[in-house]
């Protein structure tokens, strides 16, 4: 089994911001948005900027605030999005500088992308970008040399573990908990439940859309307390009645993917009754913690 270089905290870090109050699905979750175009701009960047709005006004009518992590392609084509997002009070986080696998970048490059990507963020929102999620979730044993390079571009945590083997890849052996990376990045996993052997992300994309909501419920219930729990979408999630290629994955993949769209917000609305705040809010908090060494 392949373990990875982490640190445990000392305590167990609860991801129950708000222990011990009642709440009719789980333990507060707090929401991200994984803001990419999933197809090609050919058409400009109005579709995924349509998308987003959606999501926005999904958030202002529920009260929630999320953290959204945006590509660079969106930051550089669709500035004036960047800045509603921030206008509205949510967290901006980078998604990175290309939406490919970690493993398919070049790691001389990955640092001036990354400060390049995490300067355009802050230029237009005027706030410190703090948090990183890498497209695919695709920080694993052959990447991990990317930690050392978002310590370098400055980031202070990062959303991008599968702590278990997942269809689109995962890292077999790293905590499910919050744990911190040499050199002190803070890592939020995705908060996963064991199914005949693998670890589900059942919280959030494909699987909170496809899943029966009768099993989805049982799932949650599943998961522990000492996981950081959120929730994750990307535009596609919320798109009806278009089903187009998704860049990085072939056909069969990309129609998986459009599974049950309809659903998305619905387990969202469900799940935002019981929101948390975003995740650097949350990071700050778990920084905090004792740490050994």
């Amino acid at each position: 089994m392949i373990t990875s270089p982490y640190v445990k905290p000392v305590t167990r870090l609860s991801s129950q911001d708000g222990a011990g109050e009642a709440s009719p699905v789980i333990g507060p979750v707090s929401f991200t948005v994984d803001l990419e175009d999933h197809a090609p701009w050919a058409s400009g960047p109005g579709r995924v900027v349509g998308l987003a709005m959606q999501l926005l006004d999904f958030f202002s009518e529920t009260g929630t605030m999320a953290t959204f992590f945006i590509l660079d392609e969106v930051t550089r084509r669709a500035p004036g999005l960047v800045r509603e997002i921030a206008a509205r009070g949510h967290e901006i986080a980078s998604h990175g500088y290309h939406h490919v696998r970690l493993e398919r970048l070049d790691p001389a490059g990955f640092i001036p992308g990354m400060v390049a990507a995490r300067a355009r963020l802050e230029d237009l929102c005027g706030l410190a970008v703090g948090g990183f999620r890498a497209p695919f979730f695709s920080l694993a044993p052959e990447t991990k040399w990317a930690v050392e390079g978002l310590l370098a571009a400055g980031f202070a945590y990062s959303s991008s573990v599968i702590p278990g083997p997942a269809w689109i890849g995962g890292w077999p052996g790293a905590p499910c908990q919050a744990f911190r990376w040499p050199g002190g990045l803070l890592e939020l996993p995705v908060p996963v439940v064991g199914v005949a052997g693998r670890l589900l992300p059942v919280l959030g994309g494909m699987y909170l859309r496809a899943i029966p909501r009768r099993d989805l419920r049982r799932l949650w219930r599943r998961l522990t307390p000492a996981q950081t729990l959120w929730t994750y979408c990307h535009p596609y999630d919320i798109e009806r009645g278009r089903i187009t290629p998704i860049r990085g994955l072939g056909w069969g993949a990309s129609l998986m993917l459009a599974l049950n769209r309809g659903a998305m917000l619905p387990r969202w609305r469900e799940l935002a009754a019981a929101a948390a705040p975003p995740l650097g809010r949350r990071a700050e908090t778990l920084a905090a913690a004792p740490f050994p060494g």
